[in-house]
């Protein structure tokens, strides 16, 4: 026998029994069904449950026992009490191997005895028997259908103790109500839903609820018992999905118990992904429906109205982890909840299918605000409103455009090195005052210095050589006369040579001498640290070395005004004619004071600032005696006024601007 084959037969035999604990109303009459099927699947001669309520056994049950002995006179011998007694002692599966009693007509037989778990008195035992011997494989397979018989019969022995118990039915319908009472009280789908699932969950009794819905031309899992959020991607959720799906199309309930018999094909394959992933026992899958409508319309041209079916709008799912048959009241609770949970969703369903709810809802929330003594505070903030828009909107203000800059003197110099060259000496401080032609920098080239020794020799060469031309010159009139044009051409060539050797050397000395670099102008030192910055460091030619500025002359703010704020200073100098723009600013230094100056120049290219962006030098006249120490570079903020505009633009002349640039509007 197959693996497939023996699943198949156990499976059967599972179901056999479930049915039998849903019938049978006492242990005998359970008893007996479950033997028979047994009998039945297994092929096996006979099948007996023995009850223990003395010290001898007797048999409560039994289904062809009689055929073990020859006459079908059944005798219980004492080695087959003494098994039975080890079965209840040892709580385990005793194996009949080819056992025979001629003496009282006992045929050679082979099965398997095992007891009931239980602690107290009656003790129940099933035997299962054939005539025939069993190989190792067979026994195997009857002790675990013996132990699958002592676990059906153990629970409707708890269950018939359970039962004795009266139910308290006023907590439940407590508990019932309290549950319609939350179902009913929100709309919102996702809500309905986790109340249905979560609340429905205790009150039948299950251990997992679920509820799928429609979504489209699929089923889309909204909740899960214990799950605040379903997580659409997992395994179990979308096995489940599929499942639904195939129930929400077919629109019949399907309840699996242990065993797929008598299900709808298209439903099988689901399943059985989804117990793959869920490992429960018990499924039962309820089609949700439409509720029907309250006032039917009666139609005017035929005597009778033809039902529609109700379309269905998901499933609900309930399950069970350890038992396949359903726990008392699982069944009718949930056909009792099921009418209800359609009905909330539905309802909430339909709620959210209103086109621009939120808003709608917003505008219905707006005007129930105003009812009553509220319209007449409704209408004051309207009013007062209406004034702050009507003031922002027509009350001029001086339009400023804000800046950033430094205050520096008129003045300016910037020092540069001559010629390539090391820095010998440093001869001024930082900040000291120095006079024009004042030295500053000593450099030093050793290019030049060897430019200067190669021409010097050079025009020593050459004066010996014009000496001797000279020489040969005087001594020249008795030579012939071609002879003596060459030796006076060769004269005036090493003297035209020796003038431009001598040219050449005044100016490399006048370079060398342009090493000792003076002050262009009187003022002070505004470099920081010059000596540190230059002492002994080698230098290029056109490198700035220094900065001098006379801080007792004018000096002037040079501001960086964002490119996208030109337009507005252009603007207001066209307007103004000959008035030129006043300029307010404060000095980091000394922010609460502001002073005055006014715009002199507008650069007419940009340039770029590492803080504003793309930006645009302005520069503003100042009065020197408003700096106090005059730090030359100090920060200062300035306010250029560009004219009027209406009070709104001026506080939120940024955001409308913004707007503008990114949007075009």
């Amino acid at each position: 026998m197959t693996g497939n084959q023996w699943h198949d037969r156990l499976d059967k035999l599972r179901s056999a029994c479930d049915s039998a604990l849903d019938t049978a109303t006492s242990i005998g009459a359970f008893s007996i069904e479950i033997l028979r099927h047994t009998i039945e699947i297994e092929g096996l001669t006979s099948a007996a449950v023995f009850q223990f309520t003395s010290p001898e056994p007797q048999i409560l049950v039994e289904e062809g026992f009689a055929k073990l002995f020859r006459d079908g006179m059944h005798i219980l011998d004492m080695d087959h009490t003494s098994m039975l007694r080890e079965s209840i002692q040892q709580q385990k599966v005793v194996d009949i191997d080819r056992r025979c009693v001629p003496e009282v007509g006992l045929l050679e037989h082979s099965g398997v005895i095992a007891a009931v778990p239980s602690q107290n008195a009656p003790f129940y035992v099933i035997e299962l028997a054939a005539v025939r011997n069993f190989s190792r494989e067979e026994f195997q397979h009857l002790r675990e259908i013996v132990r699958l018989l002592t676990t059906y019969i153990q629970q409707f022995l708890q269950e018939g103790t359970k039962q004795e118990a009266p139910e308290d039915t006023g907590t439940f319908w407590e508990r019932f109500d309290q549950f319609v009472l939350r179902l009913q009280r929100s709309l919102h789908l996702k809500e309905t839903v986790a109340v249905a699932v979560n609340d429905g969950r205790s009150l039948i009794g299950c251990d997992r609820v679920s509820i799928a819905l429609r979504h489209g031309s699929r089923a889309k899992v909204y909740g899960v018992s214990g799950q605040e959020d379903v997580a659409q991607r997992a395994n179990l959720v979308q096995a489940m999905a599929v499942l639904t799906n195939e129930v929400i199309r077919g629109g019949q309930p399907v309840v699996y118990r242990g065993t797929i018999d008598g299900l709808a094909p298209q439903v099988e394959k689901p399943l059985a992904e989804y117990l793959a992933e869920s490992r429960t026992r018990m499924v039962m899958l309820i089609p949700l429906r439409e509720p029907e409508e309250l006032i039917k319309d009666e139609p005017e041209n035929t005597g009778r109205r033809q039902e529609k079916p109700r379309r269905v709008i998901g499933c609900l799912v309930v399950e069970q982890a350890t038992e396949a048959r359903p726990r008392t009241n699982v069944v009718q609770r949930t056909e009792l909840l099921t009418e209800h949970i359609e009905t909330a969703i539905h309802n909430a369903q339909r709620y959210e299918s209103i086109f621009l709810l939120p808003l709608w809802r917003f505008i219905g929330r707006t005007i129930g605000w105003f009812k009553g003594r509220r319209v007449w505070a409704a209408l004051a903030i309207i009013a007062g409103i209406a004034l702050v828009g009507a003031g922002l909107a027509y009350i001029p203000w001086e339009y400023r455009v804000e800046a950033k800059g430094l205050a520096m003197p008129v003045d300016q110099h910037e020092v540069f090195a001559p010629w390539d060259g090391d820095v010998v000496t440093v001869f001024v401080e930082s900040g000291q005052r120095v006079e024009q032609g004042q030295k500053l920098v000593q450099l030093q080239s050793d290019e030049l210095d060897a430019e200067k020794v190669r021409i010097v020799s050079e025009v020593n060469e050459l004066k010996k050589t014009v000496l001797q031309r000279e020489a040969e010159a005087r001594s020249a009139d008795s030579r012939p006369a071609d002879e003596r044009i060459r030796i006076e051409f060769e004269a005036k060539k090493a003297e035209i040579e020796l003038e431009g050797a001598q040219d050449r050397l005044k100016v490399v000395e006048d370079r060398i001498a342009n090493l000792l670099v003076t002050a262009p102008a009187p003022g002070v030192v505004a470099t920081f640290q010059v000596k540190q910055l230059l002492q002994n460091r080698p230098v290029r030619r056109g490198e700035l070395l220094m900065q001098v500025m006379d801080d007792t002359g004018e000096w002037r703010l040079e501001l960086e005004v964002p490119e996208y704020r030109k337009g507005h200073i252009e603007r207001a100098i066209a307007n103004s004619g000959d008035e030129k723009l006043k300029v307010e600013y404060v000095l980091a230094t000394a922010v609460e004071t502001s002073h005055e100056g006014h715009v002199t120049l507008i650069s007419n290219r940009s340039n770029q600032s590492q803080e504003e962006g793309t930006i645009v030098e302005v520069h503003a006249a100042i009065n020197k005696e408003d700096l106090g120490n005059r730090n030359i570079g100090a920060d200062v903020t300035a306010k250029i006024h560009c004219g009027k505009k209406n009070l709104f633009y001026v506080l939120f002349g940024d955001v409308v601007e913004f707007v503008q640039r990114y949007f075009w509007l």
